[in-house]
């Protein structure tokens, strides 16, 4: 009995894990929106020919997708695959590591693995290839699953690991990673002086490791200090006050109170808001029973769920970009039937099975609309039938297929003009050559290090 059922566990991760990288890989090849989908296919390259983020070129987000995307090139080679291997393979990693999540505190195989599923397919293939923003969403729900497993275990392993990813969320992408952490730092400092300080240690050694490799970062590439603060620091929060104060010069779709409107929080988000309400009927519940405020495990990871949740759908509001956290639907799912089975009030099967429901319902509805449409990259009103073979540009875009929505109506000429500045650029003896395009890719396929 016992071994028939590991057999079933193992079979179903190895079933996760095939389709969670197979299914962004399949999507990263269909279409692309050049200024995001070639983000960090340059920026991978000149990292292996020594020219480094910060220091020889400006960032606008964190700097760990960069250098990620340099190991994979080192890999796999400097060419498409390599660059989508990247992130079906953080696809398949945060969908394993919330379905062993689910595993532990739910024994039913087949849902979970439903919700394995469901978040794989919702999660990374939405954009496909490497964006920050995917990044930084996969590392923060990793933190907020080893703090749970930390705090509900009271595992001084995890501890350590806590703030190593909760740096490496930030370092992907500032936001929604900040917000995230400063969640996750004061209930953890709430859970040190509540219930237990001797894990404390174990999480000032995780930063204390954190920090000690960005100051050798610092060291050994000469990265000076201001450009480091200005460019990771201050400049992200000037671009997300202005569009939080609403300034003019901020992006104008990103405005945050122009977006504040029933429809764009409540019914854009519902399945989303759906968790958030039953975690916040939990919490409620929770207090009236125990009557005390911020002094058991449970209240502390509801609260860190439920905050971390509004704080999800905050950042999206003042993103310019689609919608990227319909994953949350199942993981928030997941969390929730852990939530109500502590509490023992109405049938468990009847609860999961109307969950599992919703689930299956939510995954079809965004998989047809933002997966099958590629609207993440503005191609839901475009035939993607239509699109060419994008080795015609270079053999190292192999599988891609190329359409764009400024060329929809005839992909091949876009094709056919980057060709011609490809023959350009090659021609040309300089040695320093300047490059301001939204199609960051020509100093890896001509292998030349250009200035982006």
């Amino acid at each position: 009995m016992q071994l028939t059922f590991f057999k079933s566990k193992l079979i179903a991760y190895l079933l996760l894990a095939v389709f969670s990288f197979y299914i962004n890989y399949y999507f990263a090849n269909i279409g692309l929106y050049p200024i995001d989908t070639f983000t960090f296919f340059d920026s991978g390259y000149l990292i292996l020919q020594n020219y480094h983020p910060i220091k020889d070129y400006w960032v606008i987000s964190g700097i760990l997708v960069d250098y990620l995307q340099a190991l994979f090139f080192l890999i796999f080679g400097l060419n498409w695959n390599s660059y989508i291997i990247h992130s079906s393979v953080l696809n398949s990693f945060i969908s394993l590591f919330f379905f062993y999540f689910m595993n532990i505190y739910n024994k039913n195989l087949l849902i979970n693995l439903i919700l394995g599923i469901s978040f794989a397919l919702l999660c990374y293939p939405v954009a496909g290839t490497p964006f920050p923003y995917q990044h930084s969403f996969i590392f923060s729900l990793a933190s907020i699953l080893i703090f749970y497993l930390a705090v509900d275990n009271n595992n001084k392993k995890l501890w350590f690991l806590l703030p190593i990813f909760m740096f490496m969320s930030f370092f992907s992408m500032q936001l929604p990673a900040g917000l995230i952490n400063i969640i996750l730092i004061i209930f953890s400092i709430l859970y040190f002086l509540k219930i237990d300080k001797k894990n404390l240690i174990y999480f000032l050694y995780g930063t204390f490791f954190s920090l000690t490799i960005l100051i050798f970062y610092f060291h050994i590439l000469k990265i000076n200090f201001n450009d480091f603060l200005t460019q990771i620091i201050l400049f992200p929060l000037d671009i997300g006050g202005g569009r939080i104060s609403g300034s003019e010069e901020a992006f104008a779709s990103a405005n945050f109170f122009k977006r504040l409107t029933l429809r764009g929080t409540l019914g854009h988000f519902k399945f989303i808001n759906l968790f958030i309400f039953i975690n916040l009927f939990v919490i409620i519940k929770i207090f009236i029973e125990e009557k005390k405020i911020f002094l058991s495990k449970r209240i502390i990871l509801d609260l860190v769920i439920f905050f971390s949740a509004l704080s999800f759908i905050f950042h999206q509001i003042i993103t310019a970009n689609q919608t990227f956290i319909f994953s949350l639907i199942p993981f928030l799912c997941g969390l929730t039937i852990i939530q109500v089975k502590k509490l023992n009030i109405i049938n468990n099967f009847i609860i999961k099975l109307l969950f599992v429901c919703v689930i299956i319902f939510a995954s079809f509805k965004y998989y047809f609309e933002y997966n099958d449409k590629r609207k993440f990259m503005d191609l839901q009103n475009v035939d993607l039938t239509k699109s060419e073979k994008a080795k015609q540009i270079s053999k190292k875009f192999k599988n891609l297929n190329w359409i764009t929505p400024s060329f929809s109506k005839n992909p091949q000429e876009e094709i056919n003009l980057l060709k011609e500045v490809i023959e350009i650029i090659n021609s040309d003896d300089e040695e320093n050559i300047a490059l301001i395009t939204h199609y960051q890719f020509f100093s890896l396929i001509l292998e030349k290090k250009f200035h982006i």
